[in-house]
């Protein structure tokens, strides 16, 4: 493992056989980098945590008055999952201060801590266009906010649920319906994510009927590590906290109405360039085009720039090919396909080698190439189907019509 730091003085560690999946916290800048610099200081949080909160906060808030000047309506909305290796990567914390700043800066700033179903965010939303101080009520936005993505997730697997399938639409859209017999759910508005996830979990949340419809394609994974220890946070320094109000409050004076941004030639050459040359390489790069467009609104916006530029471009690339790389190695288990072929895969060993220890078992069904939780599930299964049984005296397993 190796560290080196960086010019605002933010160590960044490493591995050095895996240099691609550093953060570009050169990216790091305006508000939300000092949003982010100022509380990772004190706290045992990625920076890189902080800053695509703020950023998915800000694309939230802003979602119907920032605009790219194309026949693509693209809204600057992000559906962001940060993700670390255990709860002491303190995930939950992050997306808590960046809701709460901007709860306590904004005026309207509609927050969903947690969801059922689509019939749920249909009630949030009514409630949104309900509120007195919403003067803008057709182009209502709402955050959902959750400490466990598992949860929302678990909720998506629901019989008849089409919280999935409504969620998954305003990915890009602003409107969703489902009309049945039974029921009807009519949700309009804009629609942004911020969950958190332990790695081991966030790659096997998803079944077949998520990736087959590419919602992990819609997500932007935040991987990071906390590297310093802090046993007790201090508090955030008064005059600090005031620089960030001031900051999010010179954020929506330059805005005020709305914006429709331009970008500038050669900013456009450059993103053209990577859109042809880059992004289109791998099974890995669906909608990072997209996101690439929402970034640079983002970007600019919280840099206070009129027009996206060379700089505010590359910004936005470097971070679409970071999460390019992210996706490459925390791509989502089909795991409904891959523990199938792991049972059969122990029922042939089985069968071919008569009755085997655990470890000799693993070895012959490739466990750890395969995955260890996919082992372990897969031999449960069995198991609990009564089709292998462990021999106690032996410490072996055995196909129970060969036992």
């Amino acid at each position: 493992m190796g560290i080196t730091e960086h010019k605002d003085g933010t160590q960044i560690s490493f591995s050095e056989n895996n240099l691609s999946l550093s953060f570009p916290f050169e990216v790091v800048k305006g508000a939300a980098g000092y949003f982010s610099k100022s509380y990772s200081a004190q706290m045992e949080v990625p920076l890189q945590f902080f800053f695509l909160s703020y950023l998915t906060c800000l694309g939230n808030m802003l979602s119907h008055k920032v605009k790219l000047r194309s026949v693509l309506k693209v809204q600057p909305r992000l559906y962001t999952v940060l993700v670390g290796e255990s709860a002491s990567d303190k995930k939950s914390t992050a997306i808590d201060k960046a809701v709460e700043h901007f709860e306590e800066n904004v005026l309207v700033f509609h927050t969903a801590l947690g969801l059922g179903s689509a019939e749920g965010l249909q009630r949030v939303f009514k409630r949104a266009f309900k509120n007195p101080e919403n003067k803008d009520k057709p182009n209502a936005s709402v955050l959902l906010a959750f400490d466990e993505f598992k949860a929302f997730v678990s909720k998506c697997k629901i019989r008849n649920s089409v919280l999935l399938e409504c969620v998954n639409t305003l990915f890009e859209a602003n409107r969703y319906e489902n009309h049945t017999q039974e029921k009807s759910v009519m949700v309009d508005g804009q629609l942004s994510l911020l969950g958190a996830s332990t790695i081991q979990t966030y790659e096997r949340i998803y079944t077949a009927e998520f990736t087959d419809i590419g919602f992990p394609n819609r997500i932007f994974l935040v991987i990071g590590t906390a590297t310093t220890s802090h046993s007790l946070p201090g508090e955030i320094p008064p005059q600090k906290i005031k620089v960030m109000s001031a900051n999010l409050g010179a954020i929506i004076g330059f805005v005020k109405d709305g914006i429709t941004y331009d970008i500038e030639p050669p900013a456009w050459e450059y993103y053209d360039n990577w859109y042809v040359n880059v992004h289109r390489k791998s099974v890995h790069s669906k909608r990072l085009d997209g996101y690439c467009l929402r970034l640079m609104m983002l970007l600019a916006v919280n840099s206070l720039r009129p027009i996206i530029d060379l700089q505010i471009v590359k910004d936005a690339i470097a971070l679409c090919n970071w999460q390019l790389e992210i996706r490459k190695i925390y791509d989502p288990i089909d795991a409904d396909n891959n523990i199938a072929a792991m049972e059969e895969r122990i029922r042939r060993v089985l069968k071919l080698r008569g009755p085997l220890k655990d470890y000799e078992l693993k070895q012959y069904t490739q466990a750890h190439r395969m995955g260890l939780w996919l082992y372990d599930k897969a031999k449960k299964n069995l198991m609990i189907a009564s089709e292998v049984g462990r021999s106690i005296k032996n410490n072996v397993y055995f196909m129970v019509e060969d036992g």
